[in-house]
């Protein structure tokens, strides 16, 4: 049956100008691959710290030991809790600074290579590799290095988990094998036996000196 009913002409004006709107929509999307987003001037109210990536600080952090330039970290310096091989202490400005000049002064070519970043939430876990020339003496019960000796790099793992909250370092977890930069520094212990007293005998660890 065919159909005999005439279709007002208002409405096949607005049918034909809304396909042809449609027409050009898709070709504009077929055309850029992408879809238009919607441009707003109203103010974010994300600060624009959030904007970078979040491990952007831990690898800051990095720098900072690597560089021993705390001028360009104090922006973004605020105290934080530091949990290293068991100890939860807060650290600030000024215990941090004395820790990373030690090391610096024992290793003055001390470097840090991120090797893997793993991102969750507000957490980020890094697993890093530590090079250095062992210059002076860092840990107790270790050797000094004489003038003459042949160079002595140390190599060694460390563990970094960082925790932020409001564009800061909030928390930082920290993990390093203390045990074999000893060994590579000179390091010696000693049990304590029957016919020692624990007075006499060397203890097997003592007091890491990072925070």
């Amino acid at each position: 049956m065919l159909w005999t009913h005439a279709i007002p002409k208002a409405q096949i004006r607005y049918a034909t100008l809304l396909l042809a709107v449609l027409a050009l929509l898709m070709a504009n999307r077929s055309a850029s691959g992408q879809q238009v987003a919607v441009r707003t001037d109203a103010p974010s109210a994300t600060p624009a710290a959030a904007d970078q990536p979040i491990d952007t600080l831990p690898r800051r952090y990095v720098d900072l030991w690597n560089t021993g330039d705390f001028d360009q970290f104090k922006p973004f310096f605020s105290p934080f809790f530091m949990t290293s091989h068991g100890p939860r202490v807060m650290v600030n400005a000024a215990m941090l600074m004395h820790v990373i000049t030690a090391w610096r002064k024992s290793m003055p070519d001390l470097t840090f290579k991120i090797e893997d970043t793993v991102i969750q939430g507000d957490k980020v876990a890094m697993r890093l590799t530590l090079t250095a020339t062992y210059k002076n003496v860092l840990f107790p019960f270790t050797t000094q290095p004489a003038p003459n000796d042949p160079p002595r790099t140390i190599r060694a793992a460390e563990m970094l988990f960082f925790r932020l909250k409001d564009g800061k370092i909030a928390e930082i977890w920290e993990q390093y094998d203390e045990l074999l930069m000893r060994q590579q520094m000179g390091g010696s212990w000693q049990l304590a036996t029957k016919s020692t007293s624990p007075s006499q005998s060397s203890p097997i660890t003592a007091p890491a000196s990072k925070p």
